[in-house]
């Protein structure tokens, strides 16, 4: 996956470099080429985040670019199919399929817009956990265990979890929703599924319950970067 700041023209790959080419030259490449990769360029001034690949608003003025030669000689790869996530102004974070040969098809578009929605939902389901995770103290009453062991020991999943912890800053089931990229039925069945593991009836109990056994913060609710619903 991609993660492009586009005005500072920092760039980072955090998942599926090889490992012969290494992180830094990885990192290099694409700090280096960023700008001049007509996917990028696109999302970054329209901010559309729909499936695309290369081939479908490249020419040949692209075949013939220092950063084309660039990717084909460092990693093999000619055709390109971005699969855009959810990122603040500024920034781009996608996936990126890549491979030699003939493009992708129409079988493989449509498969890439059916999956798109799932990958967001996870990658948003990921940071809001990976943000309640690092806020998270340790229970005082039983030292030996971490927050999420707790929660192993409630039978609170990963998912009700994070719903936990967004709860906890008082977003209504719709917020949480939007949040997570998720039903506002979903939501509510995590909810009702963490009143019963923690014998609560409403969530102001939930919260003081779920703060004692320090599966959430005890503090002021945490800072989160602004996430456009749409993007």
């Amino acid at each position: 996956m991609a993660v492009l700041q586009w005005e500072t023209r920092v760039g980072q790959m955090l998942a599926g470099a090889p490992d012969w080419l290494g992180q830094e030259r990885m990192d290099s490449l694409i700090c280096t080429h960023m700008r001049a990769h007509p996917l990028m360029r696109l999302y970054a001034a329209h901010g559309d985040r729909s499936p695309l690949t290369l081939d479908d608003i490249a020419d040949e003025t692209w075949r013939r670019s220092t950063a084309y030669q660039a990717g084909r000689e460092a990693l093999g790869v000619t055709r390109q199919l971005a699969l855009p996530l959810r990122a603040p102004a500024g920034v781009i974070r996608t996936f990126v399929i890549g491979r030699d040969g003939h493009d992708f098809n129409d079988r493989d578009r449509a498969f890439a817009r059916r999956v798109q929605p799932l990958l967001v939902g996870l990658d948003c389901h990921l940071r809001e956990l990976d943000s309640l995770r690092a806020a998270l103290p340790a229970p005082a009453s039983v030292p030996d265990l971490t927050p999420q062991q707790r929660a192993a020991e409630y039978g609170i999943t990963p998912r009700e979890l994070t719903v936990l912890g967004l709860l906890t800053e008082g977003l209504t089931a719709v917020a949480t929703a939007r949040r997570l990229n998720i039903s506002v039925h979903t939501v509510t069945k995590h909810r009702e599924n963490l009143y019963r593991k923690l014998g609560s009836h409403d969530r102001i109990t939930t919260v003081l319950v779920a703060q004692e056994l320090g599966l959430v913060p005890t503090g002021p609710p945490r800072a989160h970067r602004s996430v456009s619903p749409d993007r």
